[in-house]
């Protein structure tokens, strides 16, 4: 297998200055008024210019800001400090159980932020279960893990600016530590790790989605961009696969009044709504725009814009056939759940339950693209 040598450089580049290439910053909490940890076993207390010290306080702690730093419980703290785990303890915050270092912080505005420090291969463990099932097929998740390996180190120090390389939400990946991590979530990031996508000796910027509905999208339609010049393995390929999907077809009814409303976010619409309509589409079959009629006159509405605003769960994709008028609203009917570019997760389930190996699957999804491993 290839290495990819770019992307140390690429990576160093693009991480905060303390991180390796390795290493993970990822928010957990970000400017919040407060925020509860909880230690399972020792813990120290480590401040800038200063000594590891055990932490004393048993049980859930409240950090909050203070005057000048922060407030662990009746612990009072730097502005910056870190609670680094024993081998083997874990830190509860909120919910969520995690292993790496914390790094608290006050934030100008006297909230407060908690970011995880941990290494990449540790930080996907906490990624698979929360973006694919953990229960799926090893070759599916194992595809999953190598495309969410690729897509953190491409987006490393995108946060760059808050104090953080990634959220650990859908802005980056979603991230829960050790909540639910799970043997073949273990075995799938084992079994790929290092293993990145690159396009021409370059880290390639890849993306997923649930179901594509039976064509996957060029990353240029789907976001702007001349689709003639999107890298070869973004352009999207008919997939056969994920028509058992039970996202692959559906519906979706909205009121009148509240397609208005969401038209209404970013146009301003002369007069009511009287009709809206399907407008362009691309060659994927994705809906690009609406066009949207008053009495006075009609505007073009950004399908992606309106999905957002009626709201992306219920209007799965803009992978829309039709839409019905009905007496009080307009029914959506589509198929597919997601942007729809890269990799399908319910197209990859089927190869996997099919035989295919998660190889296949991403040559599947990225055409032409190259299977290589990060040099540490």
């Amino acid at each position: 297998m290839p290495s990819l040598l770019p992307l140390l450089l690429a990576v160093a580049a693009g991480a905060a200055a303390e991180n390796t290439s390795t290493r993970v910053q990822v928010a957990l909490v970000h400017k919040a008024e407060s925020a509860t940890v909880e230690p399972d076993g020792p813990v120290a207390v480590v401040e800038p210019g200063g000594k590891p010290r055990p932490l004393e306080w048993k049980g859930a702690l409240k950090l909050s800001p203070r005057e000048g730093g922060l407030r662990l419980s009746k612990l009072q703290l730097l502005s910056e400090t870190r609670l680094v785990p024993d081998v083997g303890a874990t830190i509860k915050v909120g919910a969520d159980r995690h292993r790496g270092t914390l790094i608290l912080r006050l934030d100008p505005g006297q909230t407060v932020t908690v970011v995880e420090e941990v290494g990449m291969e540790d930080y996907l463990e906490g990624v698979l279960p929360f973006e694919m099932d953990p229960d799926w097929p090893l070759e599916a998740l194992k595809a999953q893990a190598v495309v969410a390996r690729t897509f953190a180190y491409a987006n490393m120090g995108k946060f760059r600016k808050d104090g953080f390389d990634l959220t650990s939400d859908t802005r980056s990946q979603m991230y829960r530590g050790i909540t639910a991590v799970n043997d073949q979530v273990r075995r799938a990031v084992k079994e790929t790790r290092g293993e990145v996508l690159g396009w021409k000796g370059q880290l390639l910027k890849v993306y997923y989605h649930a179901c594509c509905g039976g064509r996957t999208q060029n990353m240029a339609e789907a976001w702007g961009g001349d689709p003639d010049a999107t890298p070869k393995p973004l352009r999207g390929v008919r997939d056969p696969w994920c028509k058992v999907s039970p996202q692959m077809h559906w519906t979706a009814y909205f009121a009148w009044q509240d397609v208005m409303t969401a038209i209404e976010e970013r146009h301003r619409l002369p007069g009511p709504l009287r009709s809206l309509k399907i407008g362009r589409r691309d060659l994927a079959g994705y809906v690009r725009d609406f066009v949207a009629r008053s009495e006075k006159s009609e505007i073009r509405v950004k399908a992606s814009e309106l999905r957002s605003d009626l709201g992306a769960e219920e209007l799965k994709s803009t992978r829309i056939a039709r839409l019905v008028v009905k007496k009080k609203g307009l029914e959506f009917v589509g198929a597919g759940s997601g942007h729809g570019v890269g990799l399908c997760q319910w197209g990859a389930r089927v190869q996997a339950q099919k035989g295919r190996t998660y190889e296949k699957i991403l040559r599947f999804y990225f055409p032409g693209s190259d299977l290589s491993e990060v040099v540490e």
